[in-house]
């Protein structure tokens, strides 16, 4: 049985009332006793350290104890813009950063049209501009930046260190990410967090579902999205699954046909059905019959990836999102669930994402995540 230690148990409280907080911006500390199994001594520490590093303000309101009874309870408030973090997304030739608190909002945008790819050494300009522009933005609104989180159109591999990236030839080529990674820290001065923009995406969709849904909001979750390339990711209980090579949901890899080969030069089995280029070259979208039949074809080959999917990990909840997705209408989720159900007699739920800029929005949660737990386990 594993034994905690006093600074495990603190650090425990510490982050319970934090995510009490998140929840309920307001309240005094009588209400937070009231909340979980800890004594108001206990409380008042965490309170009055929270103070100190400046995510609580007292604000000088009181109310009434329980019934009317008893002593004025003060009043704290959550300060939510206190810590903010840098989200970056890089898809195609669009880089779009966002600077957000610790609610999840977006406080800044910064969007530019660049051909330099993340892993050329010219992108440290690009990054400067953006981690100046947004260091400017936090300081009017008297934040503090506890880090960068950067989301690309790659496979990452963990156990590597690689970032397999398309090249301007339109071939494909793995990248150490740890240079590149460590030079962007030595510009700005800053923790900085690297994921694939599919899990970072599915992140935001993820929180903006449990924000939306309230208790009802799903636990486990499928977010797939299609375009220039495709790519899903999975939160399995609350959390995102990355596995063992961080590569979980690289679908372009996905294959029904057993005469496939894949070649250094070549994408995967179905991202070479599902990717734009290849729709664009088959399909002329401008006559109505091609059009309709372009997007049963999506929807066939998108509910064939779903059945593998949901028939191994039993994840009720789908969403859908990407260039291709963009297409089309709101009906090709209906065909998607037509054939789903036609593979399985299965009704999933499956949406088409309304989350703007969600890659970006995800890692700055994802760092924010990681580096709050450090500022709020300080001694």
């Amino acid at each position: 049985m594993k034994s905690f230690l006093p600074n495990d148990i603190k650090d425990e409280n510490r982050k319970i009332i934090y995510d009490i907080l998140l929840q309920h911006p307001e309240l005094a500390k009588v209400e937070i006793t009231e909340m979980t199994a800890m004594s108001f001594v206990t409380v008042s520490k965490i309170v009055g350290f929270f103070e100190e590093i400046g995510l609580l303000t007292a604000t000088g309101e009181s109310r009434e104890g329980s019934g009317g009874l008893g002593r004025k309870r003060s009043v704290y408030r959550f300060n939510e813009n206190g810590y903010v973090t840098i989200g970056i997304q890089l898809i195609g030739r669009t880089v779009t950063a966002l600077l957000v608190n610790l609610q999840g909002r977006i406080i800044e945008s910064y969007s530019v049209e660049t051909r330099v790819p993340f892993y050329g050494d010219e992108f440290a300009s690009v990054f400067e501009a953006i981690v100046t522009s947004m260091k400017e933005k936090a300081e009017e609104t008297g934040s503090e930046v506890l880090g960068i989180g950067i989301g690309v159109d790659g496979a990452i591999n963990a156990s590597k260190k690689t970032i397999r990236m398309r090249t301007n030839d339109n071939e494909e080529r793995d990248y150490p990410y740890e240079p590149i990674i460590e030079r962007l820290k030595a510009i700005a001065d800053l923790p900085i967090l690297l994921e694939n923009d599919v899990n970072a995406s599915t992140l935001a969709e993820f929180r903006q579902l449990e924000h939306e849904d309230g208790a009802e909001a799903p636990t486990d979750l499928v977010h797939i999205a299609v375009g220039d390339g495709i790519g899903a990711g999975i939160i399995i209980g609350k959390k995102l699954h990355r596995g063992y090579n961080a590569s979980a949901g690289e679908l372009e890899y996905m294959c029904f046909d057993p005469a496939f080969r894949k070649t250094p030069s070549s994408v995967g089995w179905l991202e070479s059905r599902l990717g734009m280029e290849s729709l664009l070259a088959a399909y002329d979208l401008q006559v109505p019959a091609e059009a309709e039949a372009c997007e049963d074809y999506v929807a066939r080959h998108l509910a064939l990836s779903m059945t593998s999917i949901i028939s191994l990990l039993d994840i009720q909840r789908i969403i859908i999102s990407g260039k291709t997705i963009g297409l089309f209408s709101e009906r090709i989720a209906d065909r998607v669930r037509e054939y789903v159900n036609q593979y399985t007699e299965w009704t999933p739920s499956i949406t088409v994402s309304s989350c703007v800029h969600a890659t970006a929005l995800g890692v700055a949660i994802l760092i924010l995540q990681q580096e709050m737990m450090k500022v709020i386990s300080e001694s």
